[in-house]
């Protein structure tokens, strides 16, 4: 466990569109703390949350919560929503975590490293999975999962299974599933365009103007010359 932050938060009553926007007006954020022994509807400032998801960054971190009655309680940032238009935090979701029970948590995975068969074989990396979960003790807990990719070749991928192995952390589900591959490039096909012939199969060239025929060729014979039209009367 990298970081461990501080969060304050204090209760709320009213729940719903209308107390949540008079909530934001007056600088919090609304919130739910999900829990075994139920849901608590809570509020946090808004300014204070920004710092903390700022120094969390991506990473998965543990959040100390201090609440209104002087009691701490830890969690995780379950979930959060975002403002379509000006991206801010808008709701808060947070996970009650007990110290002395294993937990299970999504963390990052950070891709590091410059894959040889993309330097070299010319492949490229197709990355199938952002995060994965763990399941741990809340100390335990990586902030993420670092999985070098230097040594892949094309055709060659790295599946759960291949993930480091870190004290305490297991990473549950089909160990055969494929994190990232390096996959090689299809070759462009060139078309190859053919030159349209001067004429028909068949069909001779005419001559250039003033050009004889050649040896033993016979003279192309002259065109019918046309009737005149009858005169009218």
């Amino acid at each position: 466990m990298k970081k461990q932050l501080k969060l304050s938060v204090k209760n709320r009553d009213g729940i719903g569109r209308g107390p949540a926007r008079r909530l934001r007006k007056a600088g919090f954020i609304p919130g739910i703390i999900y829990g075994t022994t139920g849901n608590k509807p809570v509020s946090v400032d808004a300014i204070e949350l920004r710092t903390l998801m700022r120094t969390k960054g991506s990473e998965a971190v543990l959040v100390e919560l201090a609440l209104e009655d002087g009691s701490s309680a830890l969690s995780l940032i379950r979930d959060f929503q975002r403002d379509p238009l000006s991206l801010a935090i808008v709701h808060l979701d947070l996970l009650s975590v007990d110290p002395n029970s294993e937990m299970s948590a999504s963390v990052p995975i950070h891709f590091t490293g410059d894959a040889v068969g993309v330097r070299v074989e010319n492949g490229t990396l197709d990355i199938m999975l952002h995060e994965i979960t763990v399941r741990c003790f809340p100390k335990n807990l990586p902030g993420s999962i670092a999985v070098d990719v230097s040594e892949l070749h094309v055709n060659q991928s790295i599946h759960i299974a291949n993930l480091p192995k870190l004290d305490g952390v297991v990473y549950p589900g089909d160990q055969t599933r494929a994190v990232v591959v390096c996959t090689a490039q299809e070759e462009e096909k060139v078309e190859e365009t053919t030159a349209a012939p001067a004429a028909a199969e068949g069909a001779a060239a005419a001559p250039a103007a003033g050009a004889k025929p050649a040896e033993g060729a016979k003279p192309a014979a002259a065109a019918p010359a046309a009737k005149p039209a009858a005169a009218k009367k």
